[in-house]
């Protein structure tokens, strides 16, 4: 599968998002500001991917600054299509003001997050 490249332009600033397939794992690396204007594009890459039967996925966020709601939200959307499939959403490299973010809204019971990407992909090629 190709690797895929978009660039979303948000109130916040820009978002980058770059995915690729690896072992039926779907590793989406994000760099830049999500916000509400461009969080709904990551569960439409999520939702495209699902439809060609990908149910494992890996957020890399080592290079996102700045999350809002709306990023909690479609983080949540997204792991709720993919429990319903018996698939896994995992979050990585959450650091800085989006982890703070995290942390605030008290989401460590619902969402996975893994130390960094080496510990995602072992958590799901078990």
């Amino acid at each position: 599968m190709e690797n895929i490249h978009k660039e979303i332009l948000g109130l916040m600033g820009k978002i980058d998002i770059n995915c690729r397939e690896e072992q039926g794992i779907i590793a989406i690396e994000l760099a830049g500001q999500l916000d509400v204007y461009n969080s709904g594009d990551l569960a439409k890459i999520v939702d495209a991917f699902i439809a060609r039967g990908f149910n494992k996925y890996i957020l890399d966020l080592a290079k996102v600054t700045y999350l809002d709601s709306s990023t909690i939200s479609a983080f949540i959307t997204c792991h709720q299509k993919l429990n319903k499939l018996e698939g896994r959403f995992l979050l990585a490299n959450l650091t800085g003001a989006p982890l703070e973010v995290f942390n605030m809204a008290k989401l460590h019971d619902v969402l996975e997050v893994k130390e960094d990407m080496d510990e995602a992909f072992d958590v799901l090629l078990e």
